[in-house]
């Protein structure tokens, strides 16, 4: 019998969260689940304790002393789950509904077979519109384009003790968590599910929102993305210097109208200073690497929590 670790962040969704809650509780795992719900500064409708408790889950909401973000809120998570003791895995998942509770189970069974670290959702059957499936496919090109990796995959996911430490460890998970999982290098596996659909209200994230959620995952790999930004700039140096010299040819040879070789020339010098400044700066980027500490990380993480509130109960039924 083992101790599944459940981190979900919740801002202003105390309808959601609390039948997140009951449907938990319905749950059939090799064990016993406990919900760390992350209250990212919620003020008008924040979990209530008594979700917990009226639905018989063992777990504990974390009150945040300020809204820092769905991302950096699940990190605050993992950096608590990391505390607990004899966790046999951790699932992160969002608590409005899209992430569907029944899809549990299968996602600990991947992770359980011993030779992978992370179990992530991959969707099956996607519930969104035209507009916001082309924008992805577009997306996923750009974030190829700019990182060399692919990036199929959301929050919801099942981590193994070892993917716990290390992705609790990483600064870039309070950016970009499943970006941080790539980044990690963890033993991944793709567990097919639907999308469900959300238990109350509508979804706050705006196509403004969305979009910053996306460039967060180029964030991760800055420094990819600089040094491929590096070679081209350098790239357009080097045609920069081609053009110059072409002009100077073609002034001896006299081929080119008065004026003509100064305008190309001076245009010329200034992009090659623009491009071999900003080729300089990407450089100097791009070598750089936090000396942050895994412990330093999951510290700066725990310091946000204002308050712990807790209640303890039976969370899942036992699979037979």
């Amino acid at each position: 019998m083992g101790l599944f670790a459940i981190v979900t962040p919740v801002f202003e969704d105390r309808e959601s969260f609390a039948e997140l809650c009951r449907r938990l509780a319905q749950v059939r795992v090799p064990g016993r689940l406990h919900l760390i719900a992350v209250d990212d500064g919620s003020l008008s409708a924040p979990p209530a304790t008594e979700a917990l408790r009226e639905a018989g889950v063992s777990g504990e909401i974390l009150r945040l002393s300020r809204n820092v973000g769905h991302q950096a809120a699940i990190a605050v998570g993992l950096a608590r789950a990391a505390q607990i003791a004899d966790l046999s895995a951790c699932v992160v998942m969002d608590s409005d509904g899209e992430d569907r509770p029944e899809a549990i189970p299968a996602l600990l069974a991947a992770v359980a077979a011993g030779d992978i670290d992370v179990a992530v959702a991959e969707r099956a059957r996607r519930s969104e519109g035209l507009v916001f499936r082309s924008f992805y496919v577009v997306y996923r090109l750009l974030f190829k384009a700019l990182t060399g990796k692919e990036l199929r995959f959301g929050n919801f996911m099942a981590l193994s003790p070892l993917a716990l430490e290390r992705l609790s460890g990483m600064h870039e998970a309070t950016t970009h968590v499943a970006g941080a999982v790539v980044k990690a290098r963890l033993r991944r596996a793709d567990v097919k599910t639907d999308r469900g659909e959300r238990y109350a209200g509508r979804s706050q994230m705006s196509f403004s929102g969305l979009v910053l959620h996306g460039m967060r995952a180029v964030m991760v790999f800055s420094d990819l993305v600089l040094t491929r930004m590096a070679m081209a700039l350098a790239a357009m140096a080097a045609g920069v210097v081609l053009v110059l010299i072409g002009a100077l040819t073609a002034k001896l040879l006299g081929l080119a109208t008065p004026g003509w070789v100064t305008i190309v020339t001076g245009f010329a010098l200034s992009l090659f200073l623009q491009a071999a400044l900003i080729t300089m700066i990407t450089l100097i980027v791009s070598s750089y690497s936090s000396a942050d500490t895994p412990l330093r990380v999951r510290g700066r993480a725990l310091e946000f929590i204002a308050k712990v509130e807790r209640s303890e109960g039976f969370t899942a039924k036992a699979a037979e």
